[in-house]
């Protein structure tokens, strides 16, 4: 039997049988399908990491900040993790949604999340060909998998796992999102780099306008962005970026979002961004807003979400409302920066080779107080070693005027350049409401985070006004006229107070005349009388809360205070008598606009009745006497017509300058000193508040003033004063010599001081029955008492 040989196959394989080639295939191609699988049921049981349920899909909060919001409207600043505020679809331009579909995902309104023909494209012609230009596979769907649900490996071997999982997620948000409500979740999420998050805040920050204004050129730009925002960061790579914006033009055009016309037009307009670098530093108001932050945070705690969870200051995209005024702060932000230029080149020359801090000792004890010293000292280092460190030259980022700068320059050379730095506050509030209007904490936040409004310092003469409310509450009238004259006061170590300029005296002064002139003499002279217990009750009164030392010398100004609390005392004057309750938080919303906290919902206290209506006419009238011919005067070169009225105030060794003032509508402080009050101007012809502190508050109420929006605040009078109450202070307030009565028939001095006091030409201001003036202590004898009023005058003189 003979045995038929088989014929065969040139190709190598079994007559009929599979080519091996195609057996090849097959064979890989089922290891892919087995590998797929295997890789898909791996990412199920989370090695790329957890899956997203159903319900986590559904309910998807992004973060994104809270926002600080002026009584006009305008965003202050913010407080965030993530710098992303989130907006409706109808808020954002329609050329974005196009742009964006038009160069990330052409086909993504006809795949259901993952687009196998662009991964075809990627293959072949990324992969294999080497052509980029086609972009990546992911869809737009895919990409906000991977936002939402960040990538927790980014090894190259975990990739696979890490695609597949976002593959998953992007399918199953396909199942859950109509295909603009992706979108929207898309251009709500997409970071654009220096931690910048969503449509809106890229919108605001690289071209200062809502997304909703965006015209097709800059959406352009923003879109292409993505690509990497790093690369074609338009301040950073302008170039890179305007070709890349042009890219994304030529597509929108492909797909016929635009002309191939207007293609040409946009591509031939440069960027145009307006790019604002953003920080917890910048944006108008940086003081204030870390001042309320604890404030909000605080009132947070009392209020819950709807679900029981309790609000996320930095993450739940709260709107805090303020009674700030946008236009009034930034007057006076304006207003300090305009003038504190100039208020330093002029201190510099002053002391130009000198020492304006004067003993070393301050200059070493500043060095101790540095953090470069407690890191030393943290690291075991000597004092020695330590204080060789502060002579070695660095880098030293500074403030200046000009802008910050770089010096090359020793540790302590950056602490002399900072102790001679000057630095200013202004608080502006409606004595009538007690809002808060403008709050201007110091000269620059990045560099100096300690707050001028709430810093405590030597108050100088501004406190006066109290002194003479006491007076007034004692029993003093507006008529009685005082010695301008030099006493000294034995009890008190021989306090023996002169006037700013020594040849300031001589005359006779009545309280407002006094007070106008800012005379040290009179004001000693009436604390004395009326007792340092009734100045330091009145103070708390007015609403200083501080330590009021129990000396006499708080007459002209020695006890701290801030200019929080100066604006109470002047704007109780303004306000007629009654205390303003100063506030700055209206309401707080939550992301969907529900109210949070509204004050309104809230109890207020009444203002509390410090002064009389008389009693405050008098001081008003004698604040307006300091403006129009006092210590204030200077003001009126600013402001040369208008209801004003304010007082200046000096500390010793011209330390600090203040000036305090007000309208009808408006009180402003403002101080200017340097951190260290060892640090002062050499004279008192450039230290005075008049001449650093009155020049702000100067241009900050110009400013107001001009601009009709908010002038109302300072351009109305004040209410005129009564003539029963005018006829009751109607007297020179300044006379050479104490006035001689003349001699009268009948009697005259025998009636004048009968113990029945004479009906007075007009009815004596009544205090509010809350606050009647407190019994008078007793007092000398018309022999004793020292002769500073015109009813001791005429007991002097006429009882011989």
């Amino acid at each position: 039997m003979s045995r038929t040989r088989e014929k065969a196959d040139p190709r190598g394989g079994r007559p009929g049988g599979v080519p091996p080639l195609l057996r090849l295939a097959l064979w890989l191609a089922g290891i892919g399908v087995a590998s797929l699988l295997l890789l898909f049921a791996l990412v199920h049981w989370g090695i790329a990491g957890e899956l997203p349920s159903r319900d986590e899909l559904t309910r998807i909060r992004q973060a994104q900040a809270t926002e600080v919001l002026s009584a006009d409207g305008v965003v202050l600043g913010k407080y965030y993790r993530v710098n992303r505020v989130i907006v409706p679809m109808e808020a954002i331009a329609p050329w974005v949604p196009k742009a964006l579909v038009a160069t990330e995902d052409a086909r993504f309104f006809e795949h259901q999340g993952v687009d196998l023909i662009s991964l075809g494209r990627v293959l072949f012609r990324t992969l294999l060909a080497g052509d980029s230009s086609q972009g990546g596979g992911s869809t737009i769907s895919q990409q906000l998998a991977k936002n939402l649900f960040p990538r927790e490996h980014e090894a190259w071997y975990a990739m696979p796992a890490v695609k597949m999982r976002e593959m998953i997620i992007a399918t199953r948000l396909e199942g859950i999102y109509d295909k603009p409500s992706l979108l929207h979740l898309y251009l709500n999420t997409v970071p654009f780099g220096d931690n910048i998050y969503g449509i809106e805040e890229a919108s605001r920050r690289f071209y200062a306008i809502p997304a909703r204004d965006l015209q097709p050129q800059q959406a352009a730009m923003l879109v292409g962005m993505l690509k990497g925002n790093s690369l074609y960061h338009p301040a950073r790579n302008p170039e890179r970026a305007l070709k890349r914006r042009n890219t994304v033009l030529e597509r929108m055009a492909d797909q016929d979002v635009i002309s191939d016309a207007e293609r040409r037009r946009l591509s031939a307009l440069p960027l145009g961004i307006r790019y604002s670098k953003e920080s917890h530093h910048d944006g108008l108001a940086p003081y204030f807003r870390e001042h309320i932050r604890k404030e909000v945070a605080d009132l947070l705690l009392d209020h819950r979400k709807p679900d029981g969870e309790r609000y996320d200051l930095y993450a739940d995209g709260l709107r805090v409302h303020t009674t700030i005024d946008s236009r009034m702060q930034a007057f006076a932000e304006q207003a300090v920066a305009e003038y504190m230029v100039v208020l330093q080149s002029s201190f510099d020359k002053e002391w130009k080779g000198g020492k304006p801090w004067g003993d070393d000792e301050v200059l070493d004890r500043a060095m101790r107080q540095s953090e470069r010293w407690k890191a030393a000292m943290e690291e075991g280092l000597s004092e020695a070693e330590t204080k060789a460190q502060f002579r070695e030259r660095t880098s030293i980022r500074i403030f200046t005027w000009q802008g910050e700068q770089t010096k090359r320059w020793t540790p302590m050379d950056s602490i002399r350049y900072s102790l001679a730095l000057l630095h200013a506050g202004l608080v502006a509030g409606d004595p009538r409401s007690g809002e808060i209007l403008a709050w201007v904490g110091g000269i620059d936040h990045q560099h100096f985070q300690y707050d001028q409004v709430t810093a405590r310092r030597q108050i100088g003469s501004t406190f006066k006004p109290v002194v003479y409310a006491a007076a007034l509450r004692y029993g003093f009238d507006p008529c009685d006229y005082f010695d301008n004259v030099v006493r000294t006061y034995p009890e008190h170590q021989d306090w023996a107070p002169v006037n700013a300029t020594a040849s300031d005296t001589g005359g006779v002064y009545t309280m407002a005349g006094a007070l106008s002139k800012s005379l040290n003499t009179i004001t000693a002279a009436l604390i004395m009388e009326t007792g340092v217990g009734e100045v330091r009750d009145m103070a708390e009164r007015f609403g200083f809360e501080g330590d009021i030392p129990d000396v006499p010398s708080i007459s002209l100004g020695v006890a701290d205070a801030s200019l929080l609390e100066t604006i109470s005392l002047y704007g109780t004057i303004a306000n007629g008598g009654l205390r303003p309750e100063w506030h700055y938080i209206e309401r707080i919303e939550d992301a969907e606009g529900r109210v949070v906290y509204d004050r309104s919902d809230e109890r207020q206290p009444e203002p509390e009745s410090v002064l009389s209506t008389e009693e405050a006419l008098y001081l008003r009238y004698a604040l307006e006497m300091a403006v129009d011919s006092g210590t204030g005067r200077s003001l009126r070169s600013y402001v040369p017509e208008g209801a004003l009225a304010g007082k200046t105030g000096t500390t010793q060794d011209q330390a600090d300058g203040w000036f305090a003032g007000f309208g009808p509508g408006l009180v402003a402080a403002v101080r200017v000193g340097a951190e260290n009050p060892a640090v002062h101007f050499k004279s008192l012809s450039s230290g005075a508040g008049s001449r650093t502190a009155l020049p702000i508050f100067g241009r900050f109420w110009r400013k107001v003033r001009a601009e009709s929006s908010v002038s109302a605040y300072v351009s109305q009078p004040f209410d005129s004063i009564p003539e029963e109450v005018l006829a009751g202070f109607r007297c020179p307030s300044y006379l050479p010599e104490m006035p001689v009565v003349a001699e009268d028939d009948g009697g005259f001095f025998d009636g004048l001081f009968q113990d029945d006091e004479p009906e007075p030409t007009a009815p004596r201001p009544e205090a509010p029955p809350q606050q009647q003036p407190r019994e008078r202590p007793a007092q000398p004898g018309p022999e004793q008492r020292p002769s500073n009023s015109f009813r001791a005058w005429l007991e002097r003189t006429f009882r011989r």
